[in-house]
């Protein structure tokens, strides 16, 4: 009884683990886009640069614009 409910215990957190980290790489993935983003706005990057910076079409990364 006990290692069962140890055994899902570890597994409820090695769950939520993987949810937080799965968290900070799609914010951390975001926050580079944005950052491309503003460099476009301020004219300090081209769309067509900052697009194959992130390994994204010109159109894709046209779509936030």
């Amino acid at each position: 009884m006990f290692s069962e409910q140890r055994r899902r215990e570890e597994q409820a957190l090695l769950a939520q683990d993987f949810a937080l980290e799965k968290g900070i790489e799609q914010g951390l993935e975001r926050g580079k886009i944005f950052t491309f983003l503003d460099l476009v706005h301020q004219h300090v990057l081209t769309s067509k640069f900052a697009s194959e910076q992130l390994g994204m079409t010109a159109a894709e990364f046209d779509v936030p614009l």
